[in-house]
Formats: structure tokens, sequence, C-alpha cells
């Protein structure tokens, strides 16, 4: 294994199968994450999944480098990745592992990693397992593989919980045929007596296909034809959420936040430099502070942190209620969506109508090295259409954590035709 940095904006994530998601690339890092995390005699590692078809695999490889290391290591299975972190910091657990790819195609998967508080890594924590990966750590006597059966039910009742009523609205939430499948009917079943599941049935190769948070079109035509007054996307691990409201309109984390900002009256927020503008304005006027940070919902965690506000999120559904959980939960983000209509009394429609978004686009753009956008050229070319905006907007374009990609965003009044010329001039700039 070479001593490439293997870890991105949320954990290590590629191809199942290929470097260094392959047998000893996954043996290697469990073997790192044990010497970094587990040096008491008696550790114990808790590790869960989403349910693509890969992880499994992977899941036994991880375990086979922490048991390697004289590491116990509990196995409580398909799990929203939140709900993985929040078992990890409830319980006597020296890390937590959750192997899972999000929001990503089947063919992809991944290994996120969270301390025993139960929160992502900072940059040093994962530099440091990453120089462990590439060292030669020895074997030790061999750990055991444990089962706790309750470890899921503690995190269904804590989501349950964070609720106080009853919704007796038409919604419909769609699990992605991930993570979420196994948990969302327990939690939601009693607060909302008029509730429909959709894609909740895994196969191991329908994950996120052609549902869920990153697509949304199917939910979007079932709420308006079927009359429902919300419906809710998860992504394939549940650590993000879209809404929809009754007129089929998406609500993405931009409006969650200022959602959840008003109704819980809270003093600031911690965002990412791709939210829009104009959730910034609309927050000012109530006397609500924004600070931005780098792209990924740990970086949105460290921010707060600093700042001491306890809600923070990305645009893209990430959303962090840090008096609940240090990470990003879209279940448990719906759970206080829900509580927020019932406080208020204000449906999704009105809350969608009071927030004025600037017209934004977004382009993805493959990359076959994504050190190409920090050439001179490259960098002339975004200054010039910089100061072409003037002031009338924004424009950010920025390497994706974990695909090779070009991420291309623009806000302005022409926002489409100008992310369009742009991304177009970049793909033969990049070619």
């Amino acid at each position: 294994m070479s001593n490439r940095k293997l870890f991105g904006t949320d954990g290590v994530r590629g191809i199942a199968g290929d470097y260094p998601l392959d047998e000893a690339g996954c043996i290697k890092i469990g073997k790192a994450i044990a010497a970094h995390f587990a040096k008491k005699p008696g550790s114990k590692v808790v590790i869960a999944w989403d349910p693509r078809e890969s992880s499994e695999t992977l899941v036994s490889n991880v375990v086979n480098g922490l048991t390697s290391e004289s590491v116990d290591v509990v196995k409580v299975g398909v799990i929203p990745t939140p709900g993985l972190a929040y078992i990890t910091r409830e319980n006597d657990f020296a890390a937590g592992v959750m192997i899972t790819a999000s929001h990503n195609p089947v063919e992809y998967n991944g290994i996120k990693v969270f301390d025993e508080k139960g929160d992502k890594l900072d940059d040093n924590t994962e530099a440091a397992i990453n120089q462990l990966i590439d060292s030669s750590i020895p074997d030790q006597e061999i750990g055991k593989i444990l089962s706790e059966p309750n470890l899921k039910q503690q995190y269904i009742d804590f989501v349950k919980n964070s609720v106080d009523g009853v919704l007796d609205q038409k919604i419909v939430i769609d699990c992605a045929n991930g993570a979420s499948s196994e948990t969302t009917n327990e939690i939601f079943k009693s607060i909302l007596p008029n509730l429909t599941i959709i894609n909740d049935q895994p196969n191991g190769q329908n994950i996120n296909k052609n549902c869920g948070a990153t697509d949304t079109e199917s939910l979007k035509e079932l709420v308006v034809s079927q009359k429902y007054n919300l419906g809710i996307a998860f992504d394939g691990d549940a650590d993000r959420i879209i809404l929809i409201d009754s007129r089929g309109n998406e609500l993405n984390g931009d409006y969650i936040l200022y959602m959840l900002a008003k109704s819980l009256n809270v003093d600031g927020i911690v965002t990412t430099v791709m939210s829009n503008i104009g959730l910034d304005k609309a927050l000012y006027e109530s006397k609500v502070k924004v600070k931005r940070v780098s792209v990924g919902d740990r970086y949105v965690l460290e921010g707060m942190k600093e700042t001491g506000y306890l809600l923070g999120g990305e645009q893209a559904g990430h959303i962090i209620l840090g008096d609940l959980l240090k990470t990003g939960d879209g279940t448990l983000t719906a759970a206080q969506i829900i509580q927020s209509i019932l406080k208020t009394n204000k449906s999704l429609d009105k809350w969608h109508d009071e927030l004025f978004l600037y017209p934004q686009a977004l382009i993805n753009i493959p990359l076959k090295n994504k050190d190409i956008l920090e050439s001179q050229q490259i960098k002339d070319y975004i200054s010039i259409e910089n100061s072409a905006l003037d002031g009338r907007g924004r424009l950010l374009i920025r390497p994706s954590g974990t695909e090779p990609l070009a991420r291309v965003m623009v806000e302005s009044e022409d926002a489409k035709e100008r992310c369009e010329r742009i991304a177009n001039k970049l793909k033969e700039l990049t070619a």
C-alpha cells in the first residue's frame, strides 16, 4: 500500500474490490484503526454497514484486521451511519466503523470511522491512521467477534423519543433502499399514524437507484399525485435528508437549516461554502449569524465546536443537531422537522415560500487528475469569470472529496446558462 492519502471528505471511498477497498487494503485499514484507537486491554470496536452487496465482504476484511490486534469487535448489522455514531458514543467502544458509500452508486463502498465520542475524525487523526496503514503492524492475539442485539434498539428509541407528539398528516418517507430500511418504520410508526414508506426493500443492488435523496423525481410525482403533505428522502446511509412539499418543491439543506434555525431560535449556524447566499441574507434579517466552512460535515462540526453553535449542515442535506448528536443524521433531522411542524403549526409549503434562494446551478465534470484544478491556466480562467460576475453572484469550483470529479457551482440571475458555459470551458481545459 502506498503513502497516498486515503481519506477524502468523508472517510475512505472507492470502487469495492479495488485499492484500497480490496482484501489486503481493508485488513490494513482495520489494523491501523485498532492500533490507533484500541490501545487498552479489552478494547472493543463496533461495526455496522449499509445493505449494498459488497458490504459484508468489506466488513469481514476490516474485522479480520481489527481482531488481529487483540480487539473485540461487536457487529451491529445494517443501520444508518449516524446510528453507528450514536451507539459508539453511548457505549464503551474505542471506535466505531461504518461500511458504506453513502449516496454513491452500488459499485462503490467505503469506510467511515468515528472516535469514542461518536465524532468524525479530524485531519490530524486521519493523517495518523494513514501513516499506520503504511507501516508494518505486527499481529497480536486474535480478538473475539461479539453480537449485542440491543444496540440497534438504542438508536431507534433515541430518535423516537426526540419527538413529543403525534403529527396526523399524510407523509411519505423514501429510504433509498438503504440503511434506514430496517429502522424507519419502528421509529416513525407511532409518531406518524398516516405514514407511507417506500424504497425500503434493499436487494444489494438497488441502493440509491432512482430513489432517495439524490434522485427525488419519483418522490415528487408521488407526493403531488397522491396529495401528501410532506415527502422525506434519505440517502443510502441516511446521513442526509431532502424534503418535498405538497406542491412537489424540493427543499434542500439550506431550507432545512433555515426552518430549524427559526423554529429552534438559535443564535447562529455553521454551513459550507456551497450554501446559497440567500440563506445568509434571510438569517441575517432574523439576527442569526452564519459561519461558512469547507465542504464536509466534519468541517461543519469543527466550526460548531469553534463557535458553540448547536446547528449546522450542508446544502446537500447533512444536518447536525449538536445538542443531540455530533454528526449528520437524516432520520434525526426528520424527527426534528416533525417536531418543528408540531411546534409552529406551519406547513412545509409556508416554510418553502419564506426563503428566497438565488438561482444556482451545479455541474460535475469528470477529472482524471484533481491536481489540474491548481494549474495557473485554470486559476486565471476562474479569476476572469468571477470578475465578470462583478458582485452579482458567486462562482465556486472544487474537487469532489469522494469521486473523480470537479464540482462547479454558479449563483447568478443567469446561473444555468453561465454554469453550462463555464463547465464546457473547464472540460476543454482539463481534457
